[in-house]
């Protein structure tokens, strides 16, 4: 019976841990798509007849995870700017073209940021396509995307293993309640 309540406790914990390292995993993930305050790289770019300033929050990006970007007109534009950002892998990099998210930016006119999917690490490319007033045009921002460092090999083993962990607290408590289970006959 104290066994069966210590494994209770035992798994008790390591779901109350579980739960954590799901919340704090969707926390890093949020905040990911979030520019931050300051940008880690700014680049100055021509499409056609506009000139823009991209923002760009995290460099080099991060494969696997959001790459938030903002861009605005370097110059006060006359009329409306409609923008469209695609994510191109370059030479070599075993991906497709994604179109990203984008939202106008409230605090500057004729401007967006949003958030571009880089899938794999390699080259990237950020193109924007802009139309307003005096046409249209294309600018390609140029992105390094690494990986992420690996996990250590300890933790991927203990991940690993849950299942037996699991599965031997299930046989463990299956034994224990089955010799409380035998009845004592009295003669």
């Amino acid at each position: 019976m104290m066994l069966k309540k210590l494994l209770q406790r035992v798994l008790l914990v390591a779901g109350v841990i579980a739960l954590l390292v799901v919340l704090v995993d969707l926390v890093i993930l949020l905040a990911a798509t979030i520019p931050a305050g300051t940008p880690a790289r700014v680049s100055r770019v021509t499409a056609g007849p506009y000139q823009l300033t991209v923002s760009m929050y995290t460099y080099p990006a991060n494969a696997g995870y959001a790459f938030p970007f903002a861009v605005a007109p370097a110059q006060a534009i006359n009329g409306s700017l409609t923008m469209q950002v695609f994510s191109i892998p370059g030479q070599g990099v075993d991906a497709t073209p994604i179109r990203a998210e984008v939202n106008s930016d409230p605090h500057v006119h004729n401007s967006i940021q949003g958030a571009a999917e880089i899938t794999v690490k390699g080259p990237w490319t950020l193109q924007i396509r802009v139309n307003g007033p005096a046409g249209a045009g294309v600018a390609n921002v140029p992105i390094i995307a690494n990986a992420l460092p690996a996990v250590p090999a300890w933790f991927g083993w203990l991940i690993g293993f849950i299942p037996f962990y699991v599965l031997a607290m299930f046989f463990l408590l299956q034994t224990t309640r089955s010799q409380q289970a035998v009845p004592v006959l009295q003669a």
